[in-house]
């Protein structure tokens, strides 16, 4: 569990976790730079709930990006699985009975993505009001590199991973202050099947459209960062991909897609221009 300096959300995480109806797990708690008293007191106040489950670690001065926190939590894992419960974000309770469950009766599956909902929010206070919700799943309900080559549909707070995978594939890219997550998921899928569970929500993504400081979702408060990381990964790839197959089907596919475009766009231009044309010989006709 990531956090720095939102106590009034990692209340509510701690809460969250407690709340779970399996209870063989192990929390482990990245304070990245934040105030240590406030963790500490949080803690401290749900010792008796969490009976030795708990670990928290305080990085001095930051580790630098989340990714490098989340790398921090994860290597500290020594359990058969993995999942990133960021502080502002929250399950069902069943979460990781079912996930666990999922896991176990295919021992294949690299991982398993539950069932998401976003849950919009704001803060008022000390508390978090709900003004909204919205689903959020990949397309088919199944989780495939075709999606995510386009965008990243499994969110951290949905994921779980088996322990050895990171030993396998690598850690999050601490390099990278956003989108380090779908960076990850690409080698995941790349790595092994992830299965899709869950007919009903398990996780909510928590966002706040319109908070800022430390309130806010990077999503919102670092959008550029993502808009900057998302083409940094994917001109990293991309050259990865010249060097072992050469840059001609790439031109000639970036020119096809561009005359295409252009073909489909006259095209409407085309219809457009043939409905008011036919639309004002209709009229001219009524009126005659």
């Amino acid at each position: 569990m990531r956090t720095k300096d939102r106590p009034q959300l990692l209340r509510r995480a701690l809460d969250d976790v407690l709340a779970q109806s399996l209870t063989d797990w192990r929390l482990i708690i990245v304070n990245d730079g934040g105030r240590v008293a406030p963790v500490d007191e949080l803690v401290s106040a749900r010792r008796a709930a969490m009976a030795g489950r708990v670990e928290v670690i305080h990085v001095e001065g930051g580790s630098g990006s989340m990714e490098a926190a989340a790398n921090i939590g994860a290597q500290q894992a020594h359990g058969e699985f993995v999942v990133v419960h960021d502080d502002d974000d929250t399950w069902d309770r069943d979460f990781l009975a079912v996930m666990t469950r999922a896991l176990d009766e295919d021992p294949e599956a690299v991982g398993a993505a539950g069932r998401t909902e976003i849950v919009f929010e704001k803060i008022v206070g000390d508390t978090q009001v709900e003004i909204g919700r919205a689903p959020f799943v990949p397309p088919g309900e199944m989780v495939s590199m075709y999606d995510l080559l386009q965008t990243n549909r499994v969110v951290p707070i949905a994921l779980l991973v088996r322990r050895r995978v990171y030993d396998e594939i690598g850690f999050y890219d601490p390099a990278l202050k956003a989108v380090g997550d779908w960076e990850f998921n690409l080698r995941l899928v790349r790595h092994g099947r992830v299965i899709f569970v869950g007919d009903e929500p398990l996780a909510y993504w928590h966002q706040r459209p319109h908070a800022t400081g430390a309130s806010s979702n990077s999503v919102f408060g670092e959008s550029l960062d993502h808009m900057q990381f998302d083409r940094m990964v994917r001109d990293r790839l991309l050259q990865e991909y010249i060097d072992k197959n050469g840059i001609g089907g790439l031109l000639y596919l970036s020119k096809y897609i561009e005359e295409t475009a252009r073909h489909y766009s006259l095209q409407q231009t085309v219809r457009r221009a043939v409905h008011r044309v036919t639309s004002r010989l209709r009229i001219g006709r009524r009126r005659s």
